[in-house]
């Protein structure tokens, strides 16, 4: 299975009807779209550049779904050809000049007092070295709180939050859950049971603004009051993706953990950082050996080097700016919909984030399969849920597309429900 940037060069051109279940294509539709109807294309990419995707075929799809940085993009990607070829991997212990580099330009990024950076290889990573941090500032606690339903990523803690219940039961810290449609309730579970509260600023079915700054206020003045760690995970949020540098600056608050993920390696270099206060850090690491919480190969010089320019970008090329642009013109078009027969109860952008809530299931699936027909690639839907995430560095033109196609398939599939109501 190949995916967004990379090319398998060992297989044969796929097409839609390959019957064969190990060709690329087959693989694709068994493991990632399952739920797409047969007649809908599944592409094994060979190319990407921003957001346009080259599939081994030779047709030519838009990528709404990565939520990352963006490939190819020619100063982050010169930087870090030109590390590979001096220093790529290497030890931890060995003096790094773009670690240093790195962990520099975190602290001028990110806000007030979030200064010391665990550099990692993925944002999962990260989320597991932010608990250990709290496990280690309360080793009796036996809780971390979060939002049911939201996602958290792939590994075991990240599953457990996102279910509500650990996936190992003697797990060190057991997930408290409130549920999605809920989040203001997540104050009332903020008691000395628990060792850290994570959450992001925004996710798909809950805009930015649904929580405002007066309960963003409260909820870390009662982590004040029980010292419970506050975790805010940016790794589909930050940098850039709501519009603001980081999606803390518009909650007026500073948490003692900031997560950020994959968008800091570009597409090109598996990366994550948990980015904590000086004060966090020290009550658990201070005068102790470092390598009590390390990694193999995570802030390696290649990663670091990606970190670096990514951040660099964000600030220089304006991507903020650029994605709170994209959220004004689906804000344009939602007029659109104004009267027509359409799958979508709720249509939201915050920045580039933007998520659609269906009628039903249903709906939800044959949005996605007209989306697929009309060559934009986005990632299955959770229930009545689709997300729309484009990379930051995606040309105007490209998202102008997205949305063309994704407005043209609200229509079209509001217009085969309306005949098929009418029979």
């Amino acid at each position: 299975m190949n995916t967004p940037g990379t090319a398998d060069r060992s297989s044969t051109p796929t097409t839609t009807n390959d019957k064969d279940p190990t060709a690329p294509a087959a693989v694709v539709r068994r493991h990632l779209v399952p739920h797409m109807s047969q007649d809908v294309p599944a592409p094994v990419i060979e190319r990407q550049i921003g957001a346009q995707l080259t599939a081994r075929d030779g047709s030519l799809w838009l990528d709404a779904s990565s939520g990352g940085f963006g490939s190819a993009h020619p100063a982050v990607t010169s930087a870090i050809a030109d590390q590979a070829l001096r220093t790529a991997l290497s030890s931890r212990i060995l003096i790094s000049r773009p670690l240093a580099g790195a962990v520099a330009a975190l602290a001028e990024f990110c806000p007030g007092p979030l200064s010391v950076s665990y550099l990692c290889n993925s944002g999962n990573e990260a989320l597991d070295s932010s608990l250990k941090l709290a496990k280690g500032t309360h080793p009796g606690r036996p809780h971390v709180l979060g939002i049911r339903g939201e996602s958290y990523g792939t590994l075991s803690h990240g599953q457990s939050l996102r279910q509500g219940r650990s996936v190992f039961p003697r797990a060190p810290l057991r997930p408290l859950g409130v549920p999605a449609d809920e989040p203001e309730a997540l104050l009332d579970g903020v008691d000395t049971s628990v060792a850290a509260v994570v959450i992001a600023p925004a996710a798909p079915g809950r805009p930015l603004g649904r929580l405002p700054r007066a309960w963003w206020v409260e909820l870390r003045e009662r982590c004040n009051r029980t010292g419970s760690l506050l975790v805010l995970d940016e790794r589909q949020t930050g940098p850039a993706r709501l519009g603001h540098d980081l999606g803390t600056g518009a909650l007026g608050i500073f948490p003692d953990v900031l997560l950020l993920g994959e968008t800091l390696g570009a597409d090109a270099v598996p990366v994550g950082a948990a980015v904590m206060t000086a004060t966090a850090y020290q009550r658990v690491y201070g005068r102790r050996n470092p390598s009590l919480h390390g990694s193999t190969f995570g802030a390696n010089p290649l990663s670091a080097t990606a970190v670096s320019a990514v951040l660099n970008a964000v600030v220089t090329d304006q991507l903020a700016a650029r994605q709170r642009d994209f959220a004004a013109a689906v804000a344009r078009r939602r007029e659109e919909l104004s009267g027509l027969p359409a799958p979508a109860c709720t249509l939201h952008a915050d920045g580039s984030l933007l998520w659609i809530r269906t009628r039903d299931q249903a709906a939800a699936r044959e949005l996605a399969c007209e989306l697929a027909r009309r060559k934009v690639l986005i990632r299955p839907p959770e229930g009545d849920l689709l997300t729309l995430a484009p990379p930051l560095t995606a040309e105007r033109a490209d998202t102008d597309q997205i949305l063309q196609r994704l407005f043209d398939g609200l229509k079209a599939v509001g217009a085969a429900e309306t005949q098929e109501n009418t029979r």
